[in-house]
């Protein structure tokens, strides 16, 4: 089975925890960014985003980005720990609903031997310019979220700290209660680690682009002549958020086609008749498998694949096969940054916003996955498109940093 080890985790000190870590940044617009780093010289976001450095390109860029982060470093707003740890990290959203896993760090051996499935498709594009920020920043800004199926012994140890005093506990300006144990104990670390070994499949079900950067670093480094590595360098691993897949809850997917796109509405609509019969709808109603939401200016549409369709394929992959040709000529449209991303905790009010401030033609709502149907896509060897899913917990940037 797959090992989980502690890691030796770069984080904020415990007076900095509420103001230095950030969403991710499809969970904020750039006039949200802007707002922070105007208001918050402590934050994450003055890391990357500050002005001068969103002006800048290529290597003199991911030096400025380092020397910003190294200066976080001196100024002690953020700390490498001395000792390898567990982390359990306890999310608490603004209805209340709790989510807890544990952040350490895995080996890419596992992954090689097939002992962990990645589910979504990467986008080589992005995943080259995370290679390249990686390699010149010599960090990654938070772990990787990995899922498994339920392990009680894991829920034992969770529940064992959380009646104790807490590393950090804070509040985000969203509601969201965000907590953190660390994990130094022997005894305890061992717990962990054997309770995973018992384990059965991990799925990467998250931040995908960022895991084949680091994959590609770590083969790259193991590939290099005269390699005198030890393996216990941290790039021989990976940092992951290891959550049970009951705690994670799955969001619809939402996707925006640009404006720059030449087919006319009537051309789309004709194309998608081939595949599809269509159903006008005049109330949102949630999309049941099987079924994908077509949003135009024009209307709003219910589309139900026709018989020459295979009906047990997942909708993103239906939508990849036979959506996506139908609106253009450009069959990678998917690593395409033409296709926006909604987050999929905002309503269906996201995409029709989107549609009638000109900044999408057309919208596309899929219904969200439920962990069966993921198993039997891994199964059938199909990897889901990218961003098909959107999920919570999402762990916050900057409260974790592994460093390569």
């Amino acid at each position: 089975m797959a090992h989980f080890y502690p890691a030796i985790l770069t984080h904020p000190l415990r007076n900095k925890a509420c103001i230095f870590p950030t969403e991710d940044d499809c969970e904020l617009s750039s006039s949200d960014i802007n707002s922070i780093i105007r208001r918050n010289p402590y934050s994450f976001n003055n890391i990357f985003y500050k002005p001068y450095i969103k002006r800048l390109q290529g290597l003199k860029k991911y030096k400025a980005i380092k020397r910003q982060y190294l200066k976080f470093k001196k100024n002690n707003i953020i700390k490498t720990g001395e000792n390898p740890g567990f982390y359990i990290y306890s999310i608490i959203d603004n209805e209340k609903k709790q989510f807890a896993g544990i952040v350490g760090q895995i080996p890419h051996t596992d992954f090689v031997e097939g002992l962990i499935h990645k589910i979504e498709k990467s986008v080589p594009a992005m995943v080259a310019k995370k290679i390249d920020l990686i390699e010149h920043t010599g960090f990654i800004a938070k772990p990787i979220t990995v899922v498994h199926e339920n392990i009680e012994a894991i829920n034992q140890i969770i529940n064992k700290y959380k009646s104790k005093i807490p590393l950090y506990e804070f509040t985000r300006n969203n509601g969201f209660i965000h907590e953190v144990w660390q994990v130094l104990d022997p005894e305890d670390i061992q717990l962990i680690k054997d309770a995973y070994l018992q384990a059965g499949q991990f799925d990467i079900i998250d931040d995908n682009n960022y895991f084949e950067a680091l994959h590609a670093i770590y083969q790259k480094k193991i590939n290099e002549p005269d390699n005198l590595f030890s393996g216990q360098e941290a790039f021989n691993y990976f940092p992951a958020f290891m959550i049970s897949q009951n705690q994670v809850k799955i969001h619809e997917y939402k996707k925006g086609v640009s404006p720059d796109f030449s087919k006319t509405f009537e051309e789309v609509y004709q194309n998608l008749k081939q595949h599809f019969e269509i159903e006008v709808v005049t109330n949102y109603d949630p999309p049941q498998k099987g079924e994908i939401l077509f949003y135009s200016l024009q209307g709003k549409y219910k589309l139900k694949p026709k018989s020459h369709i295979d009906k047990q394929l997942p909708d993103s992959v239906i939508f990849e096969r036979y959506i996506l040709p139908q609106i253009s000529d450009n069959h990678t449209l998917l690593s395409n940054e033409s296709l926006k991303f909604c987050d999929g905790k905002r309503s269906t009010k996201c995409v029709e916003n989107q549609l009638n401030k000109g900044n999408c033609k057309f919208g596309f709502i899929v219904r969200p996955m439920d962990f069966d149907e993921i198993k039997q896509t891994i199964d059938l060897g199909i990897a889901i498109p990218y961003k098909s899913l959107y999920l919570e917990p999402r762990p916050l940037k900057g409260l974790f940093i592994y460093e390569i």
